[in-house]
């Protein structure tokens, strides 16, 4: 018996595990003169796909990465906190809070509102809130409402933030945080009346209150 014939029978026989039956079948092909077929499994395959699947089954659980994420969050502003002046990491977390706006909603248009548009929403604040006006300045105090949810319905009345990041109070979590809110509620007011306002934090759930209420300082066009 030669050895093709050889092969061939010890392939029928079934001996051969699967990775040893493609390196046989690999070595036929080749000595016939034939090349492997497209969906033939090169011999060691498996190998690779066993060593992703350890991997995949030993990587840190998703609640672990999380908690770590949160104490990393902790950390970097307590950070900031230490080393950048107020102006600085406000200005830093509203920049932050604006890019998650952007990331909801899509970037905003480079073409401003037109003045119907301004006017609808400045009078539905008129209507919604008790503003004062100053000079050539208009302010009021808004927060999110009573009834206002984030999207699983955690509501924040009871306690939940909007930020799914830190949904529940997180202890030690440093006050600076929610300058990030009050930049994504900047882009929010800045995108519908076309100009620059400001924004101050009232108070917030992480500081003790039970809802999150900025004042928003418009001026007048």
């Amino acid at each position: 018996m030669d050895r093709k014939e050889f092969l061939k029978k010890f392939l029928q026989t079934g001996v051969g595990m699967c990775c040893c039956g493609a390196m046989l079948g690999q070595t036929l092909q080749a000595q016939e003169g034939t090349s492997p077929s497209p969906d033939t499994p090169k011999p060691r395959d498996w190998i690779g796909d066993l060593e992703k699947r350890v991997v995949a089954g030993s990587e840190t659980p998703a609640w672990k990465k999380h908690e770590k994420a949160v104490e990393w969050i902790k950390t970097l502003l307590n950070s900031m906190d230490n080393t950048m002046d107020p102006q600085t990491r406000t200005a830093l977390m509203h920049a932050n809070g604006r890019a998650c706006y952007n990331g909801a909603f899509g970037v905003a248009s480079v073409e401003p509102p037109d003045p119907q548009t301004v006017q609808r929403f400045l009078d539905r604040i008129e209507s919604a809130y008790k503003v004062t006006r100053e000079g050539n300045l208009r302010w009021f105090h808004f927060s999110w409402g009573r009834n206002h949810q984030n999207p699983q319905g955690l509501i924040m009345r009871d306690g939940f933030c909007m930020c799914p990041i830190v949904e529940s109070i997180v202890p030690g979590l440093s006050p600076t945080y929610c300058s990030c809110s009050a930049g994504y509620v900047k882009e929010m007011f800045e995108r519908n009346i076309g100009r620059s306002v400001n924004v101050k934090i009232i108070e917030t759930l992480h500081t003790g209150a039970k809802d999150c209420v900025f004042r928003i300082e418009i001026p007048d066009a």
